[in-house]
């Protein structure tokens, strides 16, 4: 019959535009769930390697689209908050920035206006686990050179610090200028001492203790330690063992 071919015909014709339809959907649906999930924005880039405490440039950053998922980064409008400010660790090359791998560099503030930086080494090597970590109070002891030829030079305790930065043999203070020359003079002496041995120190054990144990010949107290007379125990004292 006539009329029943044509509402076949109609009715596959309904089905196939259905079909379409609901590919075209499924295709729609696919395309925005990737956009969601591929959500990129831009952020800052290192063009280069930073080193630890390298003061950073505009130029050490690009820009770039990323889509970082539940990491963080920073915007280029935000490019200030990382420029000319130096590094707190090591920033290989390509990675995305956050303002926490940067600090303002010391001195630049009216607070360390009446500060000093400094560096000085110490053999890490002859500290306990061959290594020294920020954080760390250490004593040193050695056997000074005499004035009298015939003495034999005793190892007794020539200093006590306390560790800010730290970098293999490298120790960074910023102190005072009081604080800066107590540091250097202690330093000086162990690295020019013999029998040399570093200890770690708990931070409850006083030097008092250390200097009657051991015999010393001054202590050095750095930037918020509890001694605050550089001057005063840089005069020797105790007994030599």
């Amino acid at each position: 019959m006539p009329g029943a071919a044509t509402q076949k015909g109609n009715v596959r014709r309904g089905l196939l535009l259905l079909g379409v339809v609901l590919v075209a959907a499924a295709g729609f649906a696919f395309w925005f769930i990737l956009q969601q999930l591929d959500a990129r924005e831009e952020y800052l880039v290192t063009t280069r390697t930073i080193e630890r405490w390298e003061i950073s440039r505009p130029e050490d950053f690009a820009v770039v689209e990323a889509h970082l998922g539940g990491a963080s980064g920073l915007e280029p409008e935000f490019l200030y908050l990382v420029v000319d400010r130096w590094a707190t660790g090591r920033i290989p090359q390509g990675t995305v920035v956050n303002p926490s791998m940067f600090q303002p560099p010391p001195l630049s503030s009216d607070e360390d206006s009446n500060k000093v930086l400094i560096q000085v080494s110490l053999p890490a090597g002859e500290a306990p686990g061959g290594s020294l970590e920020a954080g760390d109070k250490i004593a040193m002891f050695g056997a000074e050179p005499t004035d009298d030829e015939l003495d034999e030079p005793l190892v007794g305790l020539i200093g006590v610090l306390e560790l800010d930065f730290v970098e293999g043999d490298k120790l960074t203070y910023l102190v005072t200028s009081a604080e800066a020359k107590a540091i250097q003079e202690v330093v000086d002496r162990y690295n020019g001492a013999a029998e040399r041995r570093i200890w770690k120190l708990g931070f409850d054990l006083s030097i008092e203790e250390l200097s009657r144990l051991y015999g010393s010949s001054g202590a050095v107290p750095v930037a918020g330690d509890e001694l605050d007379d550089p001057a005063s125990d840089f005069e020797d004292g105790g007994t030599r063992n």
